[in-house]
């Protein structure tokens, strides 16, 4: 009678599955976050010296829409007629009834990070405070208050680069309700992880494992 120490072939496999589920699950949480930047030009394109009301905007994963019963927010190009910032690109503004919310497509979490913000126009000259709304995935609400500097280079607004308060995030959605802002290049850090050292150890597993199992096959 022919007797081995190896286990049953059926454990063999379940154990593999077993170890490769962990070792991907391990992964999943590893590897280095991505950091983007919605600079708001397009596609579709703001042709220079022109502005337009719309209702949604998507750029790097990101969707741009107003909070509902608002009547949108504005793209305004570059080049614009003097009085309205211009820092060389497109960029968003909220005037009137105007306001604006953004999350990611994939519906995950994000961090914001940095954002150039100005004044409205020549109009709205002293500096205002944006307030944003954060929302997280487990209901919980946080705010971070902006105030821009309120520099006029004598024609119109000057774009300033922010830094968003390290509270400000883990967030699923991000509105701004106020208005009488100027807002461009938005940075945001996602928090889904890209493959990392974690995924490659994975991967060396799943090969590890199917050789173990076809070693195992072999009378």
């Amino acid at each position: 009678m022919k007797t081995s120490s190896n286990p049953p072939y059926h454990r063999r496999i379940f154990t593999a599955l077993a170890a490769l589920w962990l070792s991907l699950t391990l992964a999943s949480g590893q590897g280095t976050f991505q950091s983007l930047t919605i600079t708001f030009d397009g596609p579709p394109v703001v042709s220079p010296g022109t502005a337009k009301i719309v209702g949604s905007y998507q750029e790097q994963g990101t969707w741009f829409v107003p909070i509902p019963g608002t009547v949108g927010f504005v793209r305004r190009g570059s080049n614009p007629t003097p009085g309205w910032p211009d820092n060389g690109t497109a960029y968003v503004q909220a005037g009137l009834r105007s306001t604006l919310m953004f999350g990611m497509n994939d519906g995950s979490s994000f961090d914001p990070i940095l954002v150039d913000l100005a004044e409205y126009s020549d109009v709205v000259r002293d500096p205002v405070t944006v307030h944003f709304v954060g929302y997280r995935a487990d209901g919980t609400v946080v705010t971070d208050d902006i105030t821009t500097a309120g520099i006029f280079n004598g024609t119109a607004p000057v774009f300033q680069t922010y830094s968003f308060d390290p509270g400000f995030s883990d967030l699923v959605r991000v509105e701004i309700p106020t208005i009488a802002w100027s807002l461009d290049n938005l940075t945001l850090r996602s928090s889904v992880p890209e493959p990392g050292t974690g995924a490659l150890m994975g991967i060396g597993t799943v090969l590890l494992g199917l050789r173990w199992l076809r070693g195992s096959k072999r009378p």
